[in-house]
């Protein structure tokens, strides 16, 4: 009796499988929503500053575009960049570190600039002996 009744529960349970396997068809999109990307996001919605040499009274503008890891944006100069520090115009990443800082490099990874934000925009840290500030452009 107990052979019959284990058996007949497992038909059932084969049954109960094969009969859910007929449900309802699974929809052709998928249901969840998700917010996790930023309109704009991209270099044509890019975040631009202005870059100015407080010494040669020079300004051009760096665009920070899409991000290419967790620390790391896209950065593309303005060939007048040239004019507000050598090399300036090469920029092609701008790395947020882990103290703060930030880091403009060229596309060999060689640091530019290194800022740091005071008082709503960045100031040159490093080479010491730049006076450049970095605000956002309206």
């Amino acid at each position: 009796m107990r052979k019959r009744t284990m058996m007949a529960t497992g038909a059932i349970v084969l049954l109960a499988g094969v009969w859910s396997l007929g449900g309802t068809p699974s929809p052709d999109v998928d249901p969840v929503v998700s917010g996790s990307i930023p309109k704009g996001a991209g270099a044509a919605g890019g975040l631009a500053f202005l870059v100015s040499n407080v010494e040669t009274r020079a300004d051009c503008q760096l665009t920070r575009g899409e991000r290419m890891t967790h620390h790391s944006m896209r950065m593309t100069a303005s060939a007048a960049c040239e004019d507000v520090w050598l090399g300036l115009s090469h920029a092609s990443t701008w790395t947020e570190a882990g103290d703060g800082t930030v880091i403009v490099a060229n596309a060999s990874g060689d640091a530019i600039l290194t800022l740091a934000e005071t008082d709503g925009l960045y100031e040159v840290i490093d080479p010491s002996g730049a006076i450049i500030t970095l605000r956002m452009a309206e």
